[in-house]
């Protein structure tokens, strides 16, 4: 409060006390003429801000000022019984006049912590013919760090779908779309949302804009909405999340647009007040890993950057990886392939071409220190020529590596037992019991059979499915496999084998500690024979009942065999007996002439055309009429 004899008097009131950087706020003047004779003419308003040690810092009204000093921006908002404060401004008898100014903290007004402003004023009026100066008691604003977000969008250069010039249709193939969200101010970004623009894709030869599906999408690998428009929640001050749009088109083509826009309260028109850094647009090469010990387990982006290759990681890091395709070399000794380069320190990438074009597919990875790669790490790619052919690749991503790796591969029908061991009251995701080492194909079934007691198997319930963190049924969890009737089939290629993004409806609930047996094995689906016999509740059915007829078995050869239809219930004759077809009884001192077990049935004599020659302890028993259908797939 100032006052002089002549009863004018001003105040300066601050209504919002605390407030971030960047966040305009309201200062009002009250300047009131109590004269009831003469005018306060010649009026001059100068705000004066200083900081909580009363040192003046810099504020301006210029908005498109760069000085990286400036503390405040300010204009003025409103002028209410007095038409300017510049030195020509006058104040009618007995009239109270008020003046707003819109103000707004600069970026760095804060710098790291909560910081103490007062906000002043110096008066100069004329007053029957004198000029006068007054100091207006300063209010208070406490300003907190605002942040401050760059966004880098990764996207691939080409995308494949069906090629319109060829008489064959290719199908789609899946592409990323990745976005990491760093924040580089010192204040916590509340409930961030980033509505990225749509993609713009070219058809190659017509240049036509095409379509895309987005499959799935996910922030800091957890399953999201399937929208470009994403909620990150809260981003804590100098940290990051990253999310990744999974994607289709129709048509082949190429990324030529994309953009991002970030909307903010730009009161004074300046660029200086926005909330975002930068947006940036990479050319991405991979989803990748870096697995070095102090690192988190979320995906991150490898791109290329015009010549440089770079890593931009989850937790915000940008850090150049070592190129070394040129100095790689690849040889080949039965199923294991050599690759070969210099020893490197740091990141490091090769792409050199594939000699399989893409048939064989890579199981594991393991370094010559016995360091087995991430499954994100390796990859084959596979890029379209002018001439429509493709050229195919095999990639690798590694931290310090020693330059001498072993890539095994699987045969494509290869069957393999393995042994899992279980703790009793554990429960066990799927990806937990899958082999370690084994490559499977995306859409492919397989048979996947635990030989346990089946009441230690379990299924989430209607839309759930087991977290592999929580070991819990949980709602919004993806689900990237089917597994029914120990028919298991992939949505996603790859060593799965603790995969924690490999999700799905099916765990074990271990009843003791024990080791469990297991068998995988492809089923060649399209080569199956089924046969479909009609049943009768309560009667008993043998094996070579069910079996498909006009098929030779041959002797030691294993066929995986699946009944489905009406519920029945598998039985076997016990103290060596076998189950007779005529009596439909298990009988003693008869000769078995087949194994079946698990579902697996091997014959120890290769058969006639009419399956009347096996003789064994198998038989099923039908709970209610209907049919029963037999699949039987060579193994």
């Amino acid at each position: 409060m100032a006052e002089d004899a002549t009863c004018a008097e001003v105040k300066i009131v601050i209504e919002q006390k605390l407030l971030f950087e960047r966040q305009a706020f309201d200062a009002r003047m009250i300047i009131n003429n109590g004269l009831t004779d003469m005018m306060l003419e010649n009026i001059r308003v100068d705000l004066i801000f200083t900081d909580k040690n009363n040192q003046q810092v810099i504020a301006t009204q210029n908005s498109n000022n760069e000085d990286e000093n400036i503390k405040f921006f300010y204009k003025i908002d409103s002028l209410d019984n007095i038409d300017s404060i510049d030195g020509n401004g006058n104040i009618n008898t007995k009239t109270n006049a008020e003046i707003h100014w819109l103000i707004i903290p600069a970026f760095g007004a804060a710098s790291y912590e909560d910081t103490f402003y007062n906000i002043g004023a110096k008066i100069s009026y004329t007053l029957n013919g004198k000029e006068t100066v007054v100091d207006v008691s300063p209010d208070y604003v406490m300003v907190r760090p605002q942040p401050l977000l760059t966004l880098d969008y990764f996207m691939p250069i080409d995308v494949y779908g069906d090629d319109p010039f060829t008489d064959e249709v290719e199908p789609s193939i899946p592409f990323t779309l990745g976005l990491r969200i760093k924040n580089e101010g010192y204040g916590t970004s509340y409930n961030t949302t980033i509505e990225s623009a749509q993609p713009k894709i070219i058809e190659n030869k017509q240049k036509l804009l095409i379509e895309f599906a987005i499959l799935s999408s996910h922030i800091n690998d957890q399953l999201s909405s399937k929208s470009l428009l994403l909620d990150f929640g809260n981003i804590e001050s100098q940290k990051s999340k990253v999310a990744r749009w999974d994607m289709i088109t129709s048509l082949s083509g190429k990324f030529v647009e994309f953009g991002a826009t970030f909307t903010h309260a730009d009161t004074l028109g300046a660029a200086v007040t926005s909330l975002l850094k930068a947006v940036n647009s990479h050319q991405l090469i991979q989803n990748v890993r870096v697995d070095a010990g102090n690192r988190d387990k979320l995906i991150d982006f490898l791109a290329l950057d015009g010549d440089v290759i770079r890593v931009y990681e989850s937790e915000g890091f940008n850090t150049e990886v070592s190129d070394q395709s040129s100095n790689a070399t690849l040889s080949r000794i039965d199923r294991e392939t050599k690759l070969v380069f210099p020893e490197t320190k740091g990141l490091v990438y090769v792409k050199i071409t594939d000699p399989s074009s893409g048939k064989q597919k890579l199981n594991s990875v393991i370094r010559s220190d016995g360091k087995v790669l991430p499954i994100e790490n390796i990859w084959q790619s596979k890029t379209r020529n002018e001439d429509l052919s493709w050229s195919y690749f095999i990639n690798l991503f590694d931290n310090d590596s020693t330059g001498n790796y072993s890539l095994y591969e699987n045969h494509p029908n290869e069957m393999q037992t393995y042994n899992i061991n279980v703790q009793k009251g554990n429960n066990y995701s799927l990806n937990e019991l899958l082999p370690k080492n084994y490559y499977f194909e995306a859409n492919k079934p397989y048979l996947l059979k635990f030989i346990v007691d089946s009441k230690v198997n379990r299924t989430c319930s209607g839309k759930k499915n087991f977290d592999n963190e929580t070991k819990r049924c949980q709602n919004d969890i993806d689900r990237n496999y089917d597994y029914n009737f120990e028919i298991f089939t992939p949505l996603k290629s790859g060593i799965l084998y603790n995969d924690l993004t490999f999700t799905g409806s099916f765990y074990l609930k271990a009843k003791k500690s024990e080791t469990i047996n297991a068998i995988v094995t492809p089923l060649d689906i399209n080569n199956s024979l089924t046969k479909t016999t009609t049943v009768l509740k309560g009667s008993r059915y043998s094996l070579n009942e069910l079996l498909p007829t006009n098929y030779i078995f041959e002797a030691n050869k294993s066929y995986f065999i699946y009944f489905s239809g009406v519920v029945a219930n598998s039985r076997y004759c016990s103290n060596n007996k076998i189950f007779d077809i005529k009596s439909k009884t298990c009988i003693a001192n008869a000769k078995s002439n087949y194994i079946f077990k698990s579902n697996i049935f091997t014959p120890l004599e290769t058969n006639d055309t009419n399956n009347d020659a096996f003789e064994g302890n198998f038989y099923l028993s039908a709970s209610q009429d209907g049919s029963i259908k037999a699949m039987v797939i060579p193994l």
